[in-house]
């Protein structure tokens, strides 16, 4: 059972910080070197709080937490500090952090016939509109001259647990699936536990089937209707098949630059499941028929239960939504990209240390009820509001009374942020995506 995700952080941070101060210092090893009023441990922790105010007001409220109504160091100096904190340091612990919860507590992971059930997907990110970001991240293309900056931000999520395994940062005109294939190595790296990936169409590529294969993971890729044509042509709807797919030179041609990978192509054979499953009916009565390809074994899963993983995936999607509108990840702390990319790093953490603190309080106190076509189940919202506001008092106060007292309240709210969820499948249409979150006017830093 999972113990304490909040004690753990404070394990993790008292104990590991100091082994990754060289990760943390960057091409700087003067930094942080001397005895000095902010520590590694404050700019991280701050991070891990920040509540989206402006610089005095983050600063201000980091200290009161602590007790301390005036801070040691201006705003200024404060964020001056953090921007000696290499972001990917961030991303590092925050990685190796989860990586250990999976590692130790490995019977409270929910998985799906024995597999982790891995989205991975990217999403835009509106970034402050200077001439350094829009050289860092670049800008979207389009029609008019003044587009914004954004970068683009994939994530390795746990749709069944919630939890993100992985982020990675790029330009908005990055590669995704070069992204997917970061998170892939990151997963198989880094967890024992088999792994289950999941695609959306954008996503179709041989290079990653073969990664994955290579890794001996398994895959579910939703696949447009012009992908791999010729094998779906031999597979009708509501069946699926286990075909050879083979390469010869022509359809090896976007390998050109890569003789090794086109090499390989054509001298293997990929066993791949060919399915094309029913999800409804159209307004004229005609089955809607998605594709899917898949290398997991027949007589282990069935062609109704690809559809059923298939569907798992949306937690991927949901998790963006709390991330920029219940986080308002992109209400950055200033426009440099290094905070940009700390702050990123940084709520991901914190996104996983709130769906931890709901499992842990599901295992240990269930909330689940039923009544016709709704559920009770804990509210992300809420438990983000409860530890927004105690997460840091808990870390840093030195009283152990008054800690234990403070996990206690923790526990407390989180019992009782319950809520009612409507059960089964939500069928809508995606509009156009509308940003919600405001810009960033912290010009200084």
């Amino acid at each position: 059972m999972l113990d304490n995700p909040i004690r753990l952080m404070e394990e993790y941070l008292d104990q590991d910080l100091a082994y990754h101060m060289k990760l943390i210092r960057g091409d700087h090893p003067e930094y942080f070197t001397r005895k000095s009023i902010i520590s590694a441990k404050d700019i991280l922790q701050q991070m891990l709080n920040r509540k989206n105010l402006t610089q005095d007001a983050e600063l201000k409220a980091y200290y009161s937490s602590m007790n301390i109504d005036k801070p040691p160091v201006t705003d200024k100096g404060f964020f001056t500090a953090r921007k000696k904190f290499n972001p990917e340091a961030v991303h590092v612990m925050s990685n190796e952090y989860i990586a250990r919860i999976y590692d130790n507590y490995d019977d409270s992971i929910d998985k799906w016939k024995g597999y982790v059930v891995l989205g991975i997907d990217g999403s835009k990110y509106i970034v402050p509109n200077t001439e350094e970001n829009r050289i860092v991240f670049g800008v979207t293309s389009g029609l008019t001259e003044n587009q914004p900056a954004m970068a683009l931000v994939s994530t390795l999520h746990d749709s069944l647990n919630n939890l993100k395994l992985d982020v990675q940062i790029d330009r908005i005109d990055g590669n995704e699936k070069e992204l997917a294939a970061k998170h892939i190595d990151q997963y198989c790296d880094n967890y024992h536990q088999p792994g289950l990936f999941v695609f959306d169409r954008g996503y179709v590529s041989i290079r990653l089937i073969d990664q994955i294969i290579s890794r001996k993971q398994h895959f579910l890729i939703r696949a447009r209707s012009t992908a791999y044509k010729k094998y779906f042509d031999q597979v009708s709807v509501g069946e699926d098949k286990e075909l050879d797919v083979t390469f010869d030179r022509a359809s090896t041609n976007d390998y050109r630059n890569d003789t090794k990978f086109r090499i390989h192509l054509l001298n293997t054979v990929y066993k791949i499941r060919f399915a094309k499953v029913v999800i409804g009916i159209d307004e004229t009565g005609n089955d809607i028929v998605e594709l899917l390809m898949t290398n997991l074994p027949k007589e282990e899963v069935s062609t109704d239960e690809l559809k059923e993983c298939y569907w798992l995936r949306w937690g991927t999607e949901t998790s963006y939504n709390r991330l920029k509108n219940r986080m308002s990840t992109e209400e950055f702390s200033g426009y440099k990209p290094i905070l940009i990319k700390q702050d990123i790093y940084a709520d991901a953490w914190l996104f996983n240390l709130v769906s931890l603190k709901i499992k842990e309080a599901d295992q240990k106190k269930p909330a689940e009820q039923k009544n016709g076509s709704y559920t009770v189940s804990r509210n992300f919202n809420k438990v983000l509001g409860t530890l927004k506001s105690s997460l840091l008092k808990a870390l840093t106060t030195q009283d152990k009374q008054e800690r234990s007292r403070l996990m206690a309240l923790i526990d407390e709210n989180i019992n009782s942020a319950l809520c009612w969820v409507k059960n089964g499948e939500r069928n809508f249409e995606r509009k156009t995506a509308v940003n919600k979150s405001k810009m960033s006017y912290r010009r200084t830093y």
